[in-house]
């Protein structure tokens, strides 16, 4: 039964969202809708929020939003009661990884109604569905960029119904979207979870996208970090309480090894850049072409009365966007 709900001018009907990119056609409806609107507006934001901001910048956390800000611990704790199978020589799949997410999955809803005033509580039938899809798949036993993209238009949703706002970008980045970050990291190593699309095609690293993306705002006007620092190694490690950019390499540092522009090409190709205002505009032209604009990522999305399909007023009435495998 959908449930109603007001936020500032918005009054939402929330319903069991669903899916409406059936094939590459459906590109197009997704890429004039207000949901892509929305999500980039939110991108955008939270981009701009952090701008020359270190990752320890000190930001003040209102009570409310200490909750959410510690949502995703029991799912921390959840891995020491789901320790990995001895895979043998398997390189990816640890099968442990889906008695974790039913764990996950018979917890979520209530995660969710915990940090939800009383008022917002019905809006747990829409937010679901993003939490739950943003860890990775139990089937596939794998994670990408689509799995992050989940996550954020579950941050959305939290924006849409007034539980976020404007003021929060900066903890919504620096501390619930970091301890986001750190959570998948350790699930992709304890479960080595693969990398969604073939290799990591539709991310950066292999597994994402977005921390390079906010991380290079954050070192914008930072005149001490040339672009090119960060295909060091010591560099990297010793400064990744820097910037999101720097850490997540750092990271890739931990795990992968033999020379950067072997393992890591298209950040080797990126350190070319000559700025970061370059690279973090780049960023957002990457992310659209090959995570937005591409089917086998965005194909999982759901729609709702939050994360809405329906044309926006200034969406072109004749244009087609090229479709793409």
């Amino acid at each position: 039964m959908a449930e109603s709900s007001s936020s500032g001018d918005n009054v939402f009907t929330f319903v069991q969202p669903k899916r409406e990119i059936l094939n590459q056609f459906d590109l197009n409806k997704w890429i004039h809708s207000k949901a892509y609107a929305d999500y980039m507006k939110l991108l955008h934001d939270l981009n701009d929020s952090v701008k020359g901001l270190r990752t320890t910048e000190d930001i003040q956390i209102p009570g409310p939003k200490m909750d959410i800000i510690y949502m995703l611990d029991p799912l921390r704790k959840w891995i020491a009661e789901h320790p990995p199978e001895d895979m043998g020589n398997q390189r990816y799949g640890n099968k442990s990884f889906r008695r974790w997410h039913e764990q996950f999955q018979s917890s979520v809803h209530n995660l969710i109604v915990s940090i939800l005033p009383e008022d917002k509580k019905g809006a747990a039938i829409e937010l679901t569905p993003y939490l739950l899809d943003a860890f990775g798949n139990p089937t596939r036993i794998d994670y990408g960029s689509g799995h992050e993209a989940s996550f954020l238009i579950f941050i959305l949703c939290l924006y849409k119904i007034g539980v976020l706002n404007p003021e929060d970008h900066k903890l919504v980045v620096l501390r619930f979207f970091n301890m986001y970050l750190r959570l998948c990291r350790e699930l992709q190593s304890e479960y080595k979870l693969e990398p969604a699309g073939s290799r990591g095609v539709h991310a950066i690293d292999d597994y994402q996208f977005l921390p390079f993306l906010f991380g290079s705002s954050q070192m914008i006007g930072n005149k001490r970090f040339p672009v090119e620092s960060y295909t060091k190694k010591d560099t990297c490690e010793e400064n990744a309480h820097v910037s999101l950019f720097f850490d997540a390499v750092a990271f890739i540092f931990k795990t992968k090894s033999g020379p950067f522009y072997e393992h890591s090409n298209q950040l080797w190709n990126i350190s070319a850049v000559p700025n970061w205002d370059k690279v973090n505009g780049g960023m957002f032209k990457m992310y659209e072409a090959e995570v937005l604009r591409k089917f086998p990522v965005v194909q999982h999305l759901v729609f709702g009365s939050l994360f809405d399909i329906t044309k926006r007023e200034d969406a072109p009435n004749d244009s087609l966007v090229r479709v793409v495998e």
